[in-house]
């Protein structure tokens, strides 16, 4: 567990500009892809914990020592696409960072319906694509218009990737094809 720790704090902070040979990936450009039909916006902050949990579970959290991450944001009438994205010293350390989050995300599953949205059916799910893995966290709200909502914490190599989507079914496609783009602009 200390070697996990010292692993963890040598994480780098954000990374912005040209990588160099060897160096850092270039987040800034691997997320500038435009996303078709969305508008970018400013993401709010990164959420830190990736979920609510019943009282007394614990609820999965991202890890501090990732620091501040490159993060667009996208949205349209209905639809939100946020993804926050760090770049560790080593693979070893974003898997780390993602075995300990998908250890404690099924408690996610344990949150008590919401009042003010009915009732809410969520799902946790290992997730893997386009050379990402990791895990997905979806939270759907039956009825008429029904609404969904997915948090997917994945990693490829050194980079690890959160992303907060929101709109109706259809449109979350999104997320998939962005991480698509995303992975082929990291090479």
């Amino acid at each position: 567990m200390a070697a996990v720790a010292v692993l963890l704090a040598s994480c780098s902070s954000t990374v912005v500009g040209s990588a160099s040979p060897g160096g850092p990936p270039d987040l800034q450009a691997a997320l500038s892809v435009p996303v078709p039909g969305l508008r970018p916006v400013d993401p709010p902050p990164p959420p830190w914990q990736l979920c609510t949990t019943a009282p007394g579970s614990r609820a999965p959290r991202l890890d501090p020592a990732l620091g501040e991450p490159v993060a667009p944001g996208h949205a349209s009438e209905g639809t939100t696409l946020y993804v926050h994205a760090w770049a560790t010293s080593v693979p070893m350390v974003a898997e780390a960072i993602l075995d300990q989050a998908a250890m404690e995300a099924p408690d996610c599953v344990s949150a008590p319906p919401s009042v003010d949205a009915g009732p809410v059916a969520r799902t946790v799910d290992d997730w893997t694509g386009s050379g990402w893995i990791g895990v997905a966290i979806r939270s759907e709200v039956p009825g008429p218009d029904p609404a969904v909502s997915e948090t997917r914490l994945v990693r490829s190599g050194e980079v690890v990737v959160l992303v907060v989507a929101a709109g109706r079914e259809p449109d979350l496609q999104v997320v998939d094809d962005h991480l698509v783009a995303v992975a082929e602009r990291l090479g």
